[in-house]
């Protein structure tokens, strides 16, 4: 799947940041978040708008810098405006330096600005969700979006090394959204590749788990509980079981 527009991305932080601090600021800030139980709300909004300030750290230096969290404003209703200066000081640096301009990451692959643009709008994406404390479904959560956030958490999990296995497969598909995610762990790590959803693979993974686009993606970020796979189960476990951040 290729990657979504520059001016999409763009767009989408900016709109998801101020649907962030709209549920965030109507939440106690010291209450739990129950998606992330060793969060409060502050400390959620804190993490969001940090990790904002550090990509346009990292674009305007273009080396890794220590990660140092910078604490939400005090008064609470000076949240929206904290956390949207940052979505849109990142958006800027992204724009003036070329968002295909090769900067530092910790994905090899995409050593670009632009990297950056997309991590956070996924970051923010499933942080929404923390922050909605009914389980908003993400109903207007586009599908392409929600595809691309698979496809952007499958190129982070390869960072990983405790999903380096022995050849099994895994495989993803959201009907909704015409897209297949298969993945293989190797002795090195993980591979993996996206095509248009056909039915019958050539070869059938050891482990594969259907639902819709948007589902899929808070399933595969932890946000849902991990429903039953099709085929080995413990494949499936071992997966679930190792790809907390």
């Amino acid at each position: 799947m290729e990657w979504l527009p520059p001016e999409r991305y763009a767009a989408e932080l900016e709109a998801e940041t101020a649907r962030f601090a709209a549920a965030a600021l109507a939440q106690p800030d010291d209450r739990t978040v129950p998606t992330c139980p060793e969060w409060t709300f502050r400390d959620l909004v804190t993490h969001v708008g940090t990790g904002h300030r550090y990509a346009k750290l990292i674009i305007d230096t273009d080396q890794m810098q220590p990660y140092t969290l910078i604490p939400a404003p005090i008064t609470r209703a000076d949240w929206p405006s904290w956390l949207t200066s940052g979505a849109r000081d990142l958006i800027r640096t992204v724009h003036h330096r070329g968002f295909h301009q090769q900067v530092w990451t910790f994905q090899p692959k995409h050593l670009i600005a632009g990297f950056w643009l997309r991590r956070m709008v996924h970051d923010l994406i499933i942080h929404r969700f923390d922050a909605t404390p009914d389980g908003h479904p993400h109903g207007d959560l586009a599908l392409d979006l929600a595809a691309d956030g698979i496809s952007d958490l499958l190129g982070t999990f390869e960072m990983f090394d405790r999903l380096a296995g022995t050849g099994e497969t895994l495989q993803f598909t959201a009907p909704d959204a015409a897209r297949t995610w298969r993945v293989t762990r190797t002795e090195t790590g993980l591979t993996w590749h996206d095509t248009e959803a056909q039915p019958g693979a050539p070869t059938p993974p050891d482990a594969s788990i259907e639902a819709p686009a948007r589902k899929l993606l808070l399933i595969l970020n932890r946000r849902l509980p991990p429903p039953t796979a099709q085929g080995n189960q413990q494949v499936w476990t071992s997966w679930y079981e190792n790809s907390r951040f």
